[in-house]
């Protein structure tokens, strides 16, 4: 999980945004590690993506799993289950596109203060 963080940091970083930075990293560790966990053998894995659109930040997470992820309710107790609790209020929207192959993509938007325009934007 290390390496997704490292990638959304230096992302971010490139394009010049500051805020956000922690909520993104977070809803990229929950969703991955859902793929991890619930989208198949750990050999499949998953592919992040991000991309900056204006003052949008958007976050994909591609895995091989056909099942569709669903907020839990998890009991004080429970140890596990609030990984999209939290996505839900971190992000500004997240939702799920089905794939018309093997696989779901998790989407996550985050609104950010607008970078600095001189820096180049690209999908990562």
């Amino acid at each position: 999980m290390s390496e997704a963080r490292k990638f959304a940091v230096e992302a971010l970083s490139a394009w010049g945004v500051r805020d956000r930075l922690d909520d993104v990293c977070l809803c990229l560790s929950e969703v991955a590690t859902n793929a991890l966990v619930h989208a198949g053998p750990p050999s499949f894995g998953f592919r992040a993506r991000l991309a900056i659109s204006g003052p949008v930040v958007r976050l994909e997470v591609h895995d091989q799993g056909v099942d569709q992820p669903h907020r839990k309710h998890p009991r004080l107790d429970d140890t596990s289950g609030r990984g999209l609790l939290l996505v839900d209020e971190l992000s500004d929207g997240w939702g799920v596109d089905e794939q018309h192959g093997i696989g779901k993509t998790v989407w996550i938007t985050f609104k950010i203060t607008a970078p600095d325009p001189r820096t180049p934007k690209r999908a990562i």
